[in-house]
């Protein structure tokens, strides 16, 4: 297992930079990296299920802090699930145009979490989204990441060195580099 001071200085050496403005950077191409990959990979350590309920008249859901993407939202009543089906915010407009008239919701747009028909009652939900993992810092360390993908991690990590450092060479390489490691981890 690797862990954030590792991969820190494994970027410093790959792209033979210590300068302290490129040092000052690598905290900014961990995260960006960290954010590639929770949409790239396609494995369950960033999907996450968690419950969570509507308000009666209020057509918005607040989302999870660490969602990147949306995958379903199911209303849930005497534990039998129903699919809210994903509409565009013009659809929604049209199909509910007054938001103080309330129904049981059907839709959601997946911008705000905004449902339609505006809830007539406190429903339950239950959100399926993919995630970003917790991210790599002084204090943690260590991450799903670190243990199970570190190639990718840092190959995604040189290609946002690569880009700060306006190195069209470097950059295409480790971005192959980077696409076989992900298609190696799915």
């Amino acid at each position: 297992m690797t862990t954030y001071t590792a991969l820190k200085s494994d970027i410093n050496d790959f792209m033979e930079d210590d300068g302290s403005d490129f040092t000052a950077a690598t905290d900014k191409f961990i995260d960006i990296a960290e954010l590639k990959l929770s949409r790239d990979l396609a494995v369950p350590a960033f999907r996450k299920r968690q419950t969570s309920s509507l308000t009666q008249s209020d057509p918005f859901l607040t989302l999870p802090s660490d969602l990147i993407t949306l995958e379903y939202l199911q209303t849930v009543s005497s534990n039998v699930r129903t699919n809210l089906l994903l509409k565009s915010d013009e659809f929604m407009q049209e199909y509910w145009p007054n938001r103080t008239s309330t129904g049981t919701p059907r839709y959601y747009d997946d911008d705000t979490i905004y449902v339609a028909p505006t809830p007539s009652a406190n429903t339950s939900v239950e959100i399926s989204y993919r995630r970003r993992l917790p991210a790599l810092t002084e204090s943690n360390t260590a991450n799903w990441l670190t243990s199970n993908a570190y190639d990718a991690l840092l190959y995604a990590c040189l290609i946002e060195a690569s880009v700060y450092n306006r190195n069209d060479k470097t950059l295409g390489y480790y971005t192959q580099l980077y696409q076989k490691a992900v298609q190696d981890v799915n």
